[in-house]
C-alpha cells in the first residue's frame, strides 16, 4: 500500500482512470488517480509504447476524455500503423477527434540537419507546447514517448530541477500522464536516465521480459501508485486482440 492522501481525503474518494488492463484495475481501486504522473518503465521490447497507447486509446474509448500522445522515437505514422494492426485505430470515429499524435521526431531531423538543436531550449519549448496544447485542444491525458529520448535532446546542468520542472508544469496543467522510460544503471535496475524519475512521480509500472530457452514471456509489476491500494509482485500480461486490450489474468 502506498502513500494516504493528503488532508484527510480517503483513497475510495479519488476521481481514477481506469487502465482497461484486465486485472489490473481491478487490483489498484479502479484504476489511476487523476493528475498522477506515471512512469511506464522497461526494456527495449517490453511493449511500454503498446501498452501505454492502449491505456490511452481505451480511456479515450469508454471515457468521457481526451489525450495526447507525444513521440520522440517512432514516427507518426508508424505509430499510427503499428497501433492500428492491433486493433486500435485512432482514425475510429469514436476515438479520431480526441486521440492527437504529436510527432517531434521530424522536428528533431530538421534541427539537427541545420545545426540548431543545441541551440534549442527543449524543456521550456516543450512546456510551452503542453500549455498551448491544452488551452486549444482540452486535453486531459498524457503520454510522452520517451523521457531517453528527450534526454538526448537538451544537455541539462541539474537534471533533478529540469525534470521536477517538466512534472510540476504537467501537475499545474491537471493532466493525468504517463512517461515511458527504460531501465538504465546497474543492471539495468534504475527507472529511467538519472535514477531520480521514480522518485518525483506518482506511480510506476515496471514491465519486465524473462526469457527461458526459446520462450520469452512478458510480465508487469505496479512498483508504486500513490493514494492507492494496488497489486504487488509481478504478474504475465498480453494483449487480447479480440477485446483490444491487455489482460494480467
Amino acid at each position: 500500500m502506498d502513500d494516504f492522501p493528503p488532508n484527510g481525503g480517503t483513497m475510495a474518494g479519488l476521481d481514477r482512470i481506469p487502465t482497461h488492463i484486465e486485472g489490473l484495475d481491478e487490483n489498484m481501486q479502479g484504476g489511476i488517480p487523476q493528475g498522477h504522473i506515471c512512469l511506464v518503465a522497461g526494456a527495449s521490447g517490453a511493449m511500454k509504447s503498446s501498452l501505454t497507447f492502449s491505456m490511452l486509446y481505451n480511456a479515450v474509448l469508454y471515457g468521457e476524455t481526451s489525450g495526447i500522445y507525444i513521440t520522440l522515437e517512432q514516427g507518426k505514422e508508424s505509430l499510427r500503423a503499428h497501433m492500428s494492426n492491433m486493433g486500435m485505430n485512432v482514425d475510429d470515429p469514436r476515438v479520431r477527434n480526441r486521440i492527437a499524435i504529436i510527432d517531434l521526431v521530424d522536428l528533431r531531423v530538421q534541427l539537427d540537419e541545420q545545426g540548431m538543436s543545441n541551440r534549442v531550449d527543449w524543456m521550456g519549448q516543450l512546456i510551452k507546447q503542453l500549455t498551448s496544447y491544452r488551452q486549444s485542444i482540452g486535453f486531459e491525458l498524457l503520454v510522452f514517448d520517451s523521457l531517453g529520448a528527450f534526454f538526448t535532446l537538451t544537455k541539462m546542468e541539474n537534471p533533478r530541477d529540469e525534470i521536477f520542472r517538466l512534472f510540476e508544469a504537467v501537475r499545474r496543467l491537471e493532466l493525468t500522464s504517463f512517461f515511458i522510460c527504460e531501465m538504465t544503471g546497474e543492471d539495468h535496475k534504475q527507472f529511467g536516465e538519472y535514477g531520480i524519475e521514480d522518485y518525483l512521480s506518482d506511480g510506476v509500472i515496471h514491465l519486465v521480459m524473462e526469457r527461458s530457452a526459446d520462450e520469452v514471456n512478458r510480465k508487469m509489476s505496479v512498483i508504486k501508485m500513490r493514494h492507492t491500494n494496488h497489486m504487488l509482485g509481478y504478474k504475465p500480461f498480453k494483449w487480447k486482440p479480440e477485446e483490444q486490450r491487455f489482460t494480467t489474468l
